[in-house]
């Protein structure tokens, strides 16, 4: 059966494909070097059933009456800000 293929001649209309012993080398591409992310805060669970809160170099763990206080302090504060920052839109 392959001898078949050893004994067919092409047609008039195909260029042979060159013969070349010659491989070109595959070029070496690094993938882009990403810049080292800043990390603001950090926010998670600790082994012992707390919740940390990490701000540079200071940390706080706080329990479930901890993070409660947290929020209404928060919300207390927030409250009082004033609504001044106009939206995009708006101008």
């Amino acid at each position: 059966m392959f001898d078949w293929f050893k004994n067919k001649k092409l047609p008039n209309n195909v260029v042979p494909f060159p013969k070349s012993d010659y491989i070109p080398p595959v070029p070496k591409t690094e993938p882009p070097k990403e810049k080292p992310v800043t990390v603001y805060y950090r926010l998670g669970l600790t082994d012992n059933s707390r919740v940390s809160l990490t701000m540079g170099y200071s940390e706080i763990t706080m329990n479930k009456d901890g993070c409660q206080n947290m929020i209404d302090q928060l919300t207390l504060f927030m409250n009082q800000l004033p609504d001044t920052e106009v939206a995009e839109d708006d101008e």
